[in-house]
């Protein structure tokens, strides 16, 4: 089984900070801002014990599918810069094929800091990540015996996502898309849908994106909703577990109750789990069970250092 991921290439930096750093630097806690690359270096500069890593949504599902054991690839953007240097060697040693283009533009860079009671403040410097040419993805992405795993962000650009699935469609490929965002996705719901619809065998989103897509509550709108959808529907609850839709029938997985050292990550990890079962024959239980887990071991790390074995030994627990 592979799983061929397309998506934005950011540079993780994770930091736990103070109560008050947030505010300290102006601003607010809690919240997600995009910036320039002017902009978030004197925030990174102000950091203490921190963890860093490549990530991005598309490029976190591959790094944990190969962990689990299993081919993966990844189609991104970064920059001719030392951050972007690292980026493909992380990639490359975590046992991804990696699909990397280079821009002129400075790689992007996803900053979170944690505050000791859990708040999130996020720091988002795209650079080149929204770049990637579909056009100059090489054949040799696309194969008959792969999944093309979409990181929903793309669709700030429709044509590449269109013209990424047309490619995949052609060879054959299985289609799994990832939301990415509510925001995103209430300003591209038609297009989402349209999508979904027609092209994806597993869909993948938050309650927030859900109810950007169906404009409705998940317990009131979800069945409702994947009528009309040929493949799976799966909605990611947090600390709640998982449900997901298929062939008509609903069916929800709960998870155990752990303290989250960081979220970052835990929905790609969690789509990881998912499709590995999926792909090796499991049944829709298992492959939430497995998504589920998957997902509790990223939420105890920083950022995406998980230990493969650990992945490994979770995956033969339930498969």
């Amino acid at each position: 089984m592979r799983l061929a991921c397309a998506g934005n290439a950011l540079f993780d930096i994770i930091s736990f900070v103070d109560t008050d750093f947030a505010s300290s630097i102006g601003v607010h806690g809690g919240s997600t801002l995009h910036v320039g690359p002017e902009e978030l270096a004197p925030i990174i500069a102000a950091l203490r014990n921190t963890s860093s890593g490549a990530g991005g949504g598309a490029a976190n599902t591959a790094r944990v599918f190969a962990s689990l054991g299993f081919d993966a690839a990844f189609a991104g953007s970064i920059g001719k810069d030392e951050t972007g240097k690292r980026y493909r060697s992380e990639m490359i040693s975590s046992g991804v094929k990696g699909y990397l283009q280079e821009q002129e533009l400075a790689t992007g860079i996803f900053c979170a800091m944690i505050a000791p009671d859990g708040e999130r403040t996020v720091v988002v410097s795209p650079g080149a990540a929204p770049l990637l040419r579909a056009s100059a993805i090489p054949g040799s992405f696309y194969a008959r015996n792969s999944t093309l795993y979409l990181d929903g962000f793309l669709a700030a650009t429709e044509d590449t996502v269109l013209e990424i699935v047309r490619k995949a469609e052609a060879c054959g490929m299985g289609i799994a898309l990832d939301v990415g965002g509510a925001r995103l996705a209430a300003s591209k719901r038609d297009f989402f849908n349209t999508l979904i619809r027609k092209s994806c065998a597993w869909t993948f989103m938050n309650e927030d994106e859900f109810m950007a897509l169906a404009e409705s509550g998940v317990d009131e709108a979800l069945m409702r909703y994947s009528s009309d959808v040929p493949g799976a529907v799966v909605v990611k609850r947090a600390e709640t577990g998982a449900v997901s839709v298929s062939d008509g029938s609903i069916l929800e997985s709960h998870v155990r109750p752990i303290q989250a050292t960081d979220t970052t990550g835990a929905g790609d990890a969690f789509a990881a789990g998912f499709l590995a079962a999926a792909f090796s024959g499991a049944q829709l239980a298992r492959c939430l069970r497995l998504g589920n887990r998957i997902a509790e071991h990223a939420i105890q790390v920083p950022g995406m250092s998980i230990d493969s074995v650990r992945l490994r030994h979770a995956a033969a627990g339930i498969l």
